[in-house]
C-alpha cells in the first residue's frame, strides 16, 4: 500500500470517526433538546393550569358575590313588603278595634272582662275618658267598694285593675293587647313570604 492509499485510508478513518462523533453529539444534542422541550411544555402546561384555575376561582368568587347581593336585595325587598303588609293589616285592625269600642258589644265585652277577672274589694278600675259613662254598668260586675278612675294612657279601650294595696295591676286594655299581638303575629306568621 502506498502512502497515498494509507493517507486516504487514514482520512477515511478520521472522517468516519469524526462523523460518528458528530452523529453521537448530534443525537445527544437532539435528545437534550427534546428533554428541554418536554420540560418547557410541562412548565407551560402547569403555569397555564394555575392561571386558568386562578381565573376560574376569581370568576367563581365574583359570581358568588353577585348571587349573595341579589339574594340580600331580594330578602330586603321581601322583608320590606312583609312590613308594609303587616302595617296595613294592623292599621285596619286598629280601625276595627276603634269602631268596636263605639258599639254596644263593647260594653258587654267590658263587663265580661270584669266577670272573668273579678277585682278584689276596694280595687281601682282604670278606664279611658270615653268609657267613664259606662261605670254604672261595670259596677254591677265589680266587687263592692271598687272605684273607677280615668287613665289617660288608655287610648283604644279596655280596662286595668289595680289591687287595693296598689301593688298588682291586671292590664286588660286593647292598648296593651294590640302591640303584643302585632309582635307575636310578626314573629310567628310568614305574611308576604312565598
Amino acid at each position: 500500500m502506498d502512502a497515498t492509499q494509507k493517507l486516504a485510508r487514514f482520512m477515511d478513518e478520521v472522517n468516519r470517526s469524526t462523523d460518528a462523533q458528530i452523529a453521537a453529539a448530534h443525537a445527544a444534542a437532539q435528545e437534550e433538546a427534546e428533554k428541554l422541550l418536554a420540560e418547557a411544555e410541562t412548565r407551560c402546561r402547569t403555569d397555564a393550569e394555575r392561571e386558568i384555575g386562578a381565573a376560574k376561582a376569581k370568576v367563581d368568587a365574583k359570581y358568588q358575590k353577585r348571587i349573595s347581593q341579589v339574594g340580600y336585595r331580594g330578602k330586603t325587598a321581601l322583608l320590606g313588603r312583609r312590613q308594609i303588609l303587616l302595617m296595613q293589616l294592623f292599621s285596619e285592625l286598629r280601625e276595627r278595634l276603634t269602631a268596636f269600642t263605639e258599639t254596644e258589644d263593647y260594653t258587654a265585652w267590658m263587663i265580661s272582662l270584669l266577670e272573668k277577672n273579678p277585682p278584689e274589694e276596694n280595687a281601682v278600675i282604670l278606664l279611658r275618658q270615653k268609657d267613664l259613662p259606662m261605670q254604672e254598668a261595670l259596677q254591677k260586675a265589680a266587687a263592692a267598694g271598687c272605684q273607677f278612675r280615668q287613665d289617660n294612657s288608655i287610648l283604644i279601650g279596655g280596662l286595668s285593675i289595680l289591687s287595693a294595696d296598689g301593688r298588682r295591676c291586671g292590664n286588660h286594655t286593647l292598648d296593651e293587647a294590640f302591640p303584643s299581638q302585632m309582635r307575636n303575629f310578626y314573629r310567628n306568621h310568614k305574611i308576604g313570604e312565598e
